[in-house]
Parts: C-alpha cells; sequence; structure tokens
C-alpha cells in the first residue's frame, strides 16, 4: 500500500513539475475585467464534508425544481453589483478567427492543453493553432491563474457569463479578431451559450461539448463525484481557499463521472486529470447556473455544433445516442444546428483517444461556417 502510495505522489510530482507548454506565438496574459449584474443571494453553509454531503443532497432531491424547492437560493440582490476580476489565460496569436475556450467545473485551462508527457493529440489549443487559428485559453474567475474570488457572491453563473462576454469585447478590440468562435466544455458549455445569446452578431459560431442543453441527468455526476471540501481534502494544494471551493473525493470518483469506457481512454491521462489537472469549483456556481435556467437558447443565432461523447455521465446519464436531436429546436434562432452523440468517450471528451478526430470535427464545422 506504501508503495502504492508512492507511486501516485510520484505521478503528481512528475506531472506537476512539467512547465506549461509554450509555442511560438503563445504567451500567458492577464486580461482586467470589470462586470456589472445582479447577484444571486446563496444560503448554502459549507464548512467541512458533511456541509458538502447535504449540499448534494439538496442539490439531488427529484423536487429541486417544484414549489419545495430545496435550492440553496433566497432570490436576488436589488440591484446590481460592480467587480473588478484579473483574468489569467493564454493567447496563441492575434488576428484572423479566435476561437475563446472555457472550460468546465474541477478543471482548468489546462484542460484544452494538458501539460503531462506525450499529451499532444490531447491539445485542442495546438491542434487549433495548427488549423490556422488564434486562441484565447483562460481560467474561469475563482481558478488557477484567475482572481481569488468569494466561493458564495462571486463565482456564480451570470457573473462569469458576463466575464465571457468581457473577453469577446477583448478578441474584437484588443487581440484583433476578424471572426469570433466560443468553444465550451460542460459548464464551460452553458457559459458560452449565455454569451452567445448576450453578444449575438459578435460570435460567428458557438461549438458545445458535454453538454446536452438540460439537466435531466445531472443527478448521477453530482452524487457519483462525492464531493469533499478542496482545503480539507488536500491541504497542500487547496489549503489557502475558503471552505467554500469543493472538488471529488478522488481518482476514481472523478474518473466515473468524466470517463468512459476503459478502451476509451489511458489511466495515465484520468490520473493526471485527477491530481494535476483538476481545480476546485465554486459552491455558487451550480446554485447560481440552475437558478438562471432556462437559458435563453433562442436568442443565440450564431451556428451551433454539439459535439458528444458517446457515454457522457451528467449530459446525457451515460448514453448520448438519440438525446441530443431536441436540441435542433431548442436553438430556434441558430443559422445552423448540427449534433454528433456517438463518439467513444465519456464527459472528458479531449482526454479520451478520439480526441484527434473530435478535434478535426470541430474544425470542419468551423469551416463551413466561414470561421
Amino acid at each position: 500500500m506504501l508503495a502504492s502510495a508512492l507511486s501516485v505522489f510520484a505521478l503528481a510530482a512528475t506531472a506537476s513539475a512539467l512547465p506549461y507548454p509554450t509555442k511560438s506565438g503563445c504567451k500567458e496574459i492577464t486580461i482586467p475585467v470589470t462586470v456589472n449584474v445582479p447577484r444571486f443571494i446563496v444560503t448554502a453553509t459549507v464548512n467541512d464534508n458533511w456541509d458538502a454531503v447535504a449540499l448534494t443532497l439538496n442539490l439531488t432531491r427529484r423536487d429541486f425544481t417544484n414549489t419545495t424547492d430545496p435550492l440553496p437560493v433566497a432570490g436576488m440582490t436589488a440591484a446590481s453589483v460592480e467587480s473588478k476580476f484579473e483574468v489569467g489565460a493564454t493567447l496563441c496569436g492575434t488576428g484572423g478567427p479566435m476561437l475563446i475556450l472555457t472550460h468546465g467545473i474541477i478543471e482548468s485551462k489546462l484542460y484544452w492543453r494538458p501539460n503531462l508527457d506525450n499529451a499532444e493529440k490531447y491539445s485542442f489549443v495546438d491542434a487549433a493553432v495548427k488549423a490556422g487559428y488564434s486562441v484565447l485559453s483562460y481560467d474561469r474567475i475563482g481558478v488557477g491563474s484567475s482572481s481569488k474570488v468569494d466561493a458564495l457572491s462571486d463565482a456564480q453563473f451570470q457573473v462569469e457569463a458576463a466575464v465571457l462576454d468581457s473577453l469577446v469585447d477583448y478578441a474584437r478590440t484588443t487581440a484583433n479578431a476578424s471572426k469570433v468562435a466560443l468553444v465550451g466544455h460542460s459548464y464551460g458549455s452553458y457559459l458560452s451559450v449565455a454569451s452567445a445569446a448576450s453578444k449575438k452578431t459578435a460570435v460567428d459560431a458557438t461549438v458545445l461539448t458535454g453538454f446536452a442543453g438540460n439537466f435531466t441527468y445531472f443527478n448521477p455526476f453530482l452524487a457519483g463525484s462525492a464531493f469533499r471540501v478542496a482545503k480539507i481534502r488536500d491541504p497542500l494544494r487547496w489549503g489557502h481557499l475558503d471552505p467554500g471551493y469543493l472538488t471529488t473525493a478522488d481518482l476514481f470518483a472523478e474518473t466515473y463521472v468524466y470517463f468512459g469506457e476503459e478502451r476509451d481512454f489511458e489511466r495515465r491521462v484520468a490520473e493526471w486529470s485527477h491530481y494535476v489537472g483538476s481545480e476546485p469549483f465554486a459552491v455558487g456556481e451550480l446554485p447560481s447556473l440552475l437558478g438562471s435556467s432556462p437559458i435563453d437558447f433562442a436568442s443565440v443565432t450564431s451556428p451551433v455544433l454539439v459535439l458528444q461523447g458517446q457515454f457522457d455521465l451528467s449530459a446525457c446519464g451515460g448514453n448520448c445516442v438519440g438525446l441530443l436531436e431536441p436540441l435542433k429546436t431548442t436553438f430556434a434562432g441558430a443559422k445552423t444546428v448540427e449534433t454528433v452523440d456517438n463518439l467513444p468517450a465519456g464527459h472528458n471528451l479531449n482526454l479520451h483517444k478520439v480526441a484527434p478526430q473530435a478535434f478535426d470535427m470541430v474544425f470542419d464545422f468551423l469551416k463551413r461556417q466561414g470561421v
């Protein structure tokens, strides 16, 4: 058992020691952002793992959308609240068509460009640059290199959607993008939808992964993650965070919710994802996402591609085949809607063996839309 523990420690130490991969034309930047939006009054109290379990029960109860709704939200502030954040990002190139990448929860921008050995085939950023795109990949607020924020009042869905709106403006003005496509994953897909609906013609295409447009199958993800307070689970990595930041219980819980059939991924990638790539998420994010629903899908005017691993647990309950067709009606205002529901992967599509083919599908779609 000691040997196993030392092996895991060695893996984490080795992987985290690898420098963040930088290619010619890519640089780390900080983008100042000011947002001014109302806030949900999130009433959840999370100080320890007992509280995390209680919150999970509330979020997975079958009556969470009924009049007895146990969602820990007590309305919204009467007025907008202004906040200033610093967004840590990787910018590869400027001008031309630009892709803005938004990661999901329990992740950072490393999802788009893993820093483990022999990771080239899993790097969406490098594939996009090779395909001729400029890329802006960023850490959501509260995560990684971006501002550390209050887990209840700042890290909320509508706040993060406003941050993404600002990044669209940054791409158009400061980075001189001729076209802008939003590429989202999981929670980041919902943010991309909200921003595409808000910015309308400033967004030329929207690509969504880890997404089915509803929360019908969200409960297995929430329960299977077995959420724990991050600073308690790993004090060395996350002891500086407030207890309102949560993560999964262990490697196997995270593998269950984020990966598919074992033949479709490498164990070393799942291990890297948990021990290095993962980042805690804030308690305020999921209640504010649910409180913001239904999102105005019909206001998205850009072409939309929804690209899914067949075995996505949170989006499709473990089998996406046949479940994405209604999205063609949901995105009623979109110029076109295309769906793929059967790629051999789980939720974290980019970290499966099929990633290179999935990336090619994205670029083919974008080029057919003139992006």
